[in-house]
């Protein structure tokens, strides 16, 4: 089937057609600023400001970066209350879901341009509609559930015009409508304030045609070397009291299998510190280099060395820059992309505080090596709240044990993320995200090295009507081969159609070919061809608001019976804008 039969296939469904329009755009780049890729918790937060609209327009869209892993999916919301946040931000009732949308996370390394998501934007109360704004002053709360939001940090809070619209103001809140505001950003900057555009259309009632890219569903074979458990303040009571019920007390072992680790509940007892234990010089939020009397094997090489981070991991070389966040706020991307492998129970611990224990390690008869956080302060420095806990590594074995004597279940840092803690293992470099685990109940955890991401389908534009798109496959498992990438107007909805049926078992369809078009990809270099496929879409508005959908396969005889793995499905959403 030809692209041009799609088209008419599609000509037929559409009902009736959208006229163009021309979109304005109000850009609140605030800038000086620095980002912060803080895991707010509960990805629940609301980020303020207050709108003055001069003449009637209609919303079509907001673009802000988040900070979350490429084609996590998540919902950005406009709540309106009359005249100014300010006062209302603890008051629900005042405030009205106004437009809502989904928004999918482009990465965790990047700049704010880069990292800029569109999330198209519909009348909450009319579906496929755009939101009408007539002249007036409304506080404004936009709301992030399931991304992380990159944090604008700026000196002050900016003021952005147009000719209809004007934004100024800004607050940050952890939890929506029930938190207090946050305190201000490190120094220099005072304020957290939203960053992004705000597009929209002169007029009431709008013609509303978003273009949407939205994933769907996963490709095969995804293997984890990672394992994590992650306490933010959405966990009960709270992030310090969750994480000190469920650590204190508790030892996890990591057994070598070969190739990775076999993660099990322990039965190691803490070693208390000799006076021969060796105290590390370590600052707030450093690390230092600790060279071992015996290299140490681990499921990737062996080390010789250890970094030691005062913030409560340890690498086998540095992991104090980590991408996608700073090393105080324990986050799960900065966590699986930190460039070397590394055991963590990472927390904003600081043994610079008066009145802190310290960091120490020691051998320990003839086969141990035990680091030790003796009694080390968290935030704030104005209470004694330390915590005890190690981890002993036996270089004859491989075996690696978590041991948490007692954890600070008070927190109170008075810092975003101040309280968090995150504990697990990963491998280095980028890694694949699976579900995290319960450290309380868990029984065994297989861990899988080499790592494995699933083959991956994208899109490098919004499928604009009139415009070409780039669907671009990447992660496919040979240097040399040879795949297809499918265009139809049959979606087959997550988890798709197991193809165990023709000997590619756990490998979905999330698309139904028939109903499309096929197109060759390929990574070899003079055969014609690329992992990208350009797709041109009609200039014709007949279609706004039509789905297509898209997957790709690749060749690989290694994998299964059938010599072929799936990516994930692709929804493209024809619009206007």
């Amino acid at each position: 089937m030809s692209l041009m039969k799609i088209f008419s296939m599609l000509a037929v469904a559409s009902l009736c057609a959208v006229a163009t329009a021309q979109s304005s755009q109000l850009a609140i780049i605030q800038t000086p600023v620095a980002g912060f890729g803080y895991n707010t918790p509960s990805n629940n937060t609301n980020l303020y400001g207050n709108l003055v609209v001069n003449s009637p327009i209609t919303l079509q869209s907001i673009a802000t970066p988040p900070l979350s892993a490429n084609g996590q999916q998540g919902t950005l919301s406009l709540y309106t209350c009359p005249t100014t946040h300010v006062g209302n931000e603890l008051n629900a009732a005042a405030w009205t879901l106004a437009a809502t949308g989904s928004i999918v996370g482009l990465g965790t390394v990047g700049s704010f341009a880069t990292l800029t998501a569109t999330s198209c934007q519909e009348d909450a109360v009319t579906p496929n509609t755009g939101l009408t704004l007539l002249p007036g002053s409304y506080g404004i709360a936009i709301r992030y559930q399931g991304v992380t939001p990159l944090l604008a940090a700026t000196p002050a809070a900016g003021t952005f015009s147009t000719p209809e619209l004007t934004w100024s103001s800004g607050a940050l809140q952890y939890a929506a409508f029930t938190s207090a505001l946050q305190g201000p950003p490190p120094a220099p900057n005072t304020t957290w304030a939203f960053y992004g555009t705000i597009t929209y259309e002169v007029g009431a009632g709008a013609p509303h045609a978003c273009a949407e890219a939205l994933p769907y569903g996963e490709g095969c074979y995804k293997k984890c070397g990672s394992f994590f458990q992650e306490f933010t303040d959405s966990s009960a009571p709270s992030a310090a009291g969750a994480a000190s019920a469920a650590m204190q007390g508790r030892t996890l072992t990591l057994v070598p299998t070969g190739s990775s680790y076999l993660v099990q509940q322990g039965t190691a007892a803490f070693i208390p510190p000799t006076g021969a234990a060796n105290v590390l010089a370590l600052g707030d939020d450093t690390e230092t280099q600790v060279t071992l009397p015996v290299p140490f094997t681990y499921p990737a090489g062996v080390a010789t060395d250890f970094f030691v981070h005062a913030n409560g991991y340890i690498s086998v070389a540095s992991n104090n820059t980590l991408p996608g966040g700073p090393n105080w706020v324990p986050s799960v991307q900065p966590f699986l992309n930190a460039p070397a492998a590394g055991w963590w129970s990472w927390h904003d611990y600081n043994p610079t505080e008066a009145g802190s224990g310290q960091v120490s390690w020691e051998q320990v008869g003839l086969n141990l090596l035990v680091f030790t956080w003796n009694g080390v302060e968290s935030y704030p420095t104005t209470a004694a709240n330390p915590s005890t806990f190690q981890f002993q590594f036996d270089f004859t074995t491989g075996q690696v044990n978590y041991v948490w004597q007692t954890i600070d279940a008070v927190g109170g840092s008075g810092f975003l993320e101040g309280d968090d803690h995150l504990v697990g293992y990963s491998p280095g470099s980028a890694s694949p995200q699976c579900a995290q685990v319960d450290i309380t109940t868990l029984a065994a955890v297989v861990l899988q090295e080499p790592e494995f991401f699933a083959l991956n389908l994208a899109t490098t534009g919004k499928p604009i009507l009139g415009t070409t798109i780039s669907l671009d496959t990447t992660r496919e498992t040979t240097a040399f081969g040879v795949g297809v990438n499918f265009v139809t107007v049959g979606q087959i909805p997550a988890p798709g159609f197991d193809l165990g049926i023709i000997g590619a078992a756990g490998c979905p369809a999330l698309t139904d070919i028939n109903t499309g078009v096929g197109n060759a990809i390929s990574n070899i270099p003079g055969v014609g061809l690329t992992m990208s496929v350009n797709f041109p879409l009609p200039n014709n508005p007949a279609f706004a608001g039509i789905a297509i959908y898209s997957q790709s396969a690749w060749l690989d005889a290694t994998q299964n019976a059938a010599g072929l793995i799936t990516s994930n499905g692709l929804e493209l959403l024809l619009g206007n804008f």
